[in-house]
């Protein structure tokens, strides 16, 4: 999708290659203005400081100047390939897709305190006018730092379905990747089935390697290179 364009990935921890790596390798093939495009989905600590510090402390060691794009927010693209794995897992539901259902969006956490406000926006945008009357009641959840936690948010949809005799519960984690975290979700799902055995439980799939991410990732980063570019002829009309 970006021909001719140089491209490096870099972690910003655990994960190798590092952040600095990704940066200093650009650097030796020639590039002196990057555009950093961080793979999240909100906007939180991670996007504030951890990633602006880590590009900030590898652009200066290698003399290099960069942009840090947006997260993917409420990109259309995220929010359709949402839409899509959701109605992926209603297809091979037992009672039919169009069974009345509770739905658990589940994010993975941050102490910043517009967590929960972001996932909530998501969610909404993501139940258009083609899901009236298809869910009786949206819960959300996290896997860590912010509440309602995972538990709490599949133990209130249990509830809500039988007060509200819906007959299914919708969970979907909003992910990118496959791991730990995907991996409590599908526990806490088990003990919700437990729980609630009477209902049908369905774990939507994570949003993963597609390519509606692949375009959200090249027009958060054309987006960036453009707003830089014009910041330089401003001050350019301005000299």
């Amino acid at each position: 999708m970006l021909p001719g364009v140089p491209v490096e990935l870099g972690y910003l921890e655990v994960i190798e290659p590092s952040i600095a790596v990704a940066v200093n390798r650009l650097a030796a093939r020639g590039c002196r203005e990057l555009v950093a495009m961080p793979l999240l989905l909100f906007t939180a600590g991670h996007a504030r400081r951890d990633v602006p510090e880590a590009l900030t402390a590898a652009a200066e060691a290698a003399g290099v100047a960069f942009r840090m794009a947006e997260p993917f927010g409420l990109h259309p693209e995220i929010v359709n390939l949402s839409r899509t794995r959701r109605e992926a897992a209603l297809a091979g539901a037992v009672g039919g897709a169009r069974e009345p259902a509770v739905l658990v969006m589940v994010g993975r956490g941050a102490s910043d305190p517009e967590t929960p406000a972001q996932l909530r926006a998501f969610t909404a945008a993501t139940l258009d006018e083609a899901y009236t009357g298809r869910f009786v009641a949206v819960e959300q959840g996290f896997v860590a730092a912010a509440r309602p936690s995972l538990d709490e948010a599949v133990a209130m949809a249990a509830e809500r379905a039988a007060a509200l005799g819906a007959g299914r519960v919708v969970v979907q984690p909003h992910l990118l990747f496959s791991g730990h975290v995907e991996r409590q979700v599908a526990a806490a799902v088990e003990r919700g089935r437990q729980l609630a055995p009477h209902l049908e439980w369905l774990q939507v799939g994570r949003l993963g390697a597609d390519e509606a991410v692949a375009r959200a990732v090249v027009h958060r980063a054309a987006e960036a290179a453009a707003f830089a570019q014009a910041g330089l002829e401003s001050l350019s009309r301005q000299a």
